[in-house]
This record gives C-alpha cells, structure tokens and sequence, in this order.
C-alpha cells in the first residue's frame, strides 16, 4: 500500500504505446484505387501504404503514391519509380519527431529529385519522365511534381485545390524566361518557310517540358527541382485525384471530380479515364489514381458530396500557418476545419531550396552532401551558398555543402558550367 508522498513511475513502454494509441486514433484512414488505358506504354504508379516512419512500432506511419509519365521511352520512368522513395528518405535526418520530420519532407523532396536525375543521367539513358510524387502522413499531404501531370485536391469542405504546378513551356512564362537565361532556347517547331507548329519547346530536343527527371539529351536547363505544396487537412478530410497529362487535356479538374462523385477510388478512377478518353480518344498514355483520406472512425466506400460553396469560399478555406501557430491560446480558438497550407515553394535554384531555417546539426551531417548523402571531407565541400549574392557572409562551416560532383549538377543547372559534357 502507497503511504503519502510515494510516486509511481510508468515504464517508458507504455508512455510510448499511449503515445502511439493517440496518433493512430488521430490519424486518418486511406482508401486508394487506380486505373490506366495505355496507348505507348510508358505511364507508370507507384503506391506503397502504411510505411514506418520509425521502425518497427507498426504505428507511425505514412503513405506514398507516384505517377510517372514517361517519354522518349520507359527508362526513366522505370528507374525513378525504382529510387525516388529510397532518395528521399535518405535525405531525411534520423532521431526527428513527427512534427520534424513532416518539417523535413520538402526539403527532403528536393534532394531526392535531384540524386534520382543525377544517378539516372549518369547511366547516359537519354529518356525522361515527369513525376507526381504524393506522400501522406496523418491529415498532412505533401506534393512534389516536375512536369505536366497534376495532382488536385477537394476537402470533404468543397472546392478544388491545385497541389501541383505545370511545367509547360506554353503556359509558363516564368519557366520560360529561366530556361533562357540559362542557355536554353523556346521556340515552336519550324517547318519552313517560317511556319510554325505546335506547342513551346526547348532547343535542343524540342521538349516541351522545362522540368523533368532524365532527358540527358535535352540540356542541362531542363531541371528536376520540383515544385512542393504541404497542406494539413481538416479531421473531415478530402479525395485526392493524381493524373496524367492525358487526363488533364481532355477534362477539367471539376469535370473530373463530378464525373465520379459519390463513388469509391477504384471506380472512381476508372469514370475519370473513361471521360477522358472518351472526350479526345486515347491519344496518349492515361492514368489517374485517386485516394480517400477518411476519418476512421466514418470509414465510408467516398467522401460524401461537399456543399456547394460561394465563390469566396475557396480562398477562406485555406490558410497559412503563422509563425506562432504552436500558441495553447491559438489553438483554442483557432477556427476549426480549415485546410492549412504549411509550405510552398517553386524556385528552381537548389540554393534557396535546399537552405533550411533548423539548426544545420538536425537538418544536415555537418559534412554530407546535402543531394546524394554522401561523406564530404572537411574543405572539400561547397556550400550551396557558393555563388550567390549571400556567399560574402559565409563562414568556412556554414551549410548545408554539396559534394563537387553535385556542386556541378548545380552550376550546370544554373547555366553556370556544361555538366553534360563532363558527364556523358
């Protein structure tokens, strides 16, 4: 019997087991389906459910789907599918939270664009794929993209959120102008005479794109940084619908939504190739996966038909996260159900997308290489800041470094060096 005073410790295990009791309830369930009709055979998905965020407790996990649209060939397509997941991950620091951790992801997105096209290039495979990338953990979604597939969102709330950016030449003058300023040259096809045809390219190569993972042959201004959008969802969640391009030529992203509403995944996605198909024809590879993110506890086959919103709605839905959002006080009086946009950011220069605002000991190995993780010797690695109007300030230990291989990936990038010729 207890006498006045006495304290009774609880093990460590079962903090940790409450603990992870308390994020499995908190977290949402996920419902996928997919379909494709191919016409060249060089779409390719990529889904892996429940993976560990932490080893072995079966209970922190996430969720990764990927949609590769291949051209000039399945090569590249086929090999990121293969690596992106595993370069990602490598770029995410061991020992964080969850909180850190989801913290990390954008950052960590880059790297792991940037090795895949690295490491797929130096096999001198002159093929190349855009990439969806969408990884979910708890109501959290992070999207990182390079190219024309798209990946949109609809909150169990209503409306249509874009999670991803198109990089085509044509309709992105932003892209545009850095493609040129780097070398690279934007021009229709030529027939003669002066004749013009078809969309926006980039010469050499004639690529339409102006980011993507492979196409060696292309030029070195074609890059695989990607475009990253975070969103935290409500508890009340929302469907995800992951597309090609051969989707989003056809239909647009409300007419892709309404033609399956009501229906679970699997369905869902084949109404919306269907519709696409049936618009245009199959003209090109056309694929879509869609993912329910669910309550658990209202498990359902969808998500229930949102109410029809003012037009003014969509922007009130959606706010950022304020530097002092971690606040008891906010918290309690925060508006409930709102889908909160956590991070943004499409800068192609891996100098401004690699820079992190942690302390570099919990971002960055003091002498790793911030793209390819490997060991960079001390006085051997160049910091990503080398070069840019900030490079003055530096000290010999400021980070994070690249390895010099990585260090002319990045020049080569910026149109600073021809890495290509080095490299083929």
């Amino acid at each position: 019997m207890s006498t006045k005073g006495d304290h009774h410790t609880v093990p460590l295990s079962v903090l940790l087991k409450r603990e992870s009791a308390n994020e499995k309830i908190d977290s949402p369930e996920l419902v996928h389906g997919q379909f494709n009709q191919s016409k060249k055979g060089e779409d390719f998905t990529f889904v892996k459910t429940d993976c560990q965020r932490v080893m072995g407790d079966g209970v922190s996990t996430f969720s990764v789907f990927g949609l590769f649209d291949g051209h000039n060939g399945p090569a590249a397509a086929i090999y990121t599918k293969e690596n992106l997941l595993n370069n990602v991950l490598a770029a995410i620091p061991p020992d964080l939270n969850r909180d850190e951790w989801v913290a990390a992801l954008p950052r960590a997105m880059v790297a792991g664009f940037v090795k895949t096209d690295k490491d797929f290039q130096e096999r001198a495979r002159k093929s190349g794929t855009t990439v969806t990338f969408v990884i979910v953990e708890g109501w959290v979604v992070s999207v990182a993209s390079v190219g024309d597939s798209r990946c949109i969102l609809e909150p169990a709330e209503g409306g249509v959120y874009y999670l991803s950016a198109d990089h085509r030449l044509e309709i992105n003058e932003e892209e545009r102008d850095r493609v040129t300023a780097s070398g690279g040259e934007v021009g229709r096809l030529n027939t003669g005479g002066g004749t013009e045809i078809g969309p926006l390219r980039c010469w050499p190569g004639g690529l339409c794109l102006s980011r993507s993972i492979g196409d060696l042959d292309v030029g070195e201004y074609i890059v695989p940084v990607p475009y990253v959008k975070q969103v935290k969802l409500s508890s009340a969640g929302g469907r995800l619908i992951i597309s090609s391009d051969g989707v989003w030529d056809a239909i647009s992203a409300e007419e892709a939504l309404d033609c399956c509403r009501g229906l679970p995944p699997e369905p869902s996605a084949e109404h919306i190739v269907k519709e696409a198909v049936g618009k245009k024809g199959i003209r090109d590879d056309t694929t879509c996966i869609v993912v329910d993110i669910l309550p658990s506890e209202k498990l359902a086959a969808s998500v229930p038909p949102p109410k029809k919103q003012g037009k003014g709605m969509l922007k009130s839905m959606f706010k950022r996260k304020g530097s002092d959002s971690s606040s008891n006080i906010e918290k309690e009086y925060a508006e409930p159900d709102l889908v909160e946009e956590l991070f943004e950011e499409g800068s192609a220069m891996l100098s401004e997308r690699l820079d992190t605002k942690y302390p570099l000991c919990n971002m960055f190995k003091l002498f790793m290489c911030a793209v390819c993780q490997v060991e960079v010797k001390p006085g051997e690695g160049v910091s990503i800041h080398a070069g840019t109007a900030n490079c003055r300030k530096l000290r010999p230990w400021d980070g994070p470094f690249l390895c010099a291989s990585c260090q002319e990936k990045k020049d080569a990038m910026e149109g600073k060096r021809g890495y290509l010729l080095t490299h083929t």
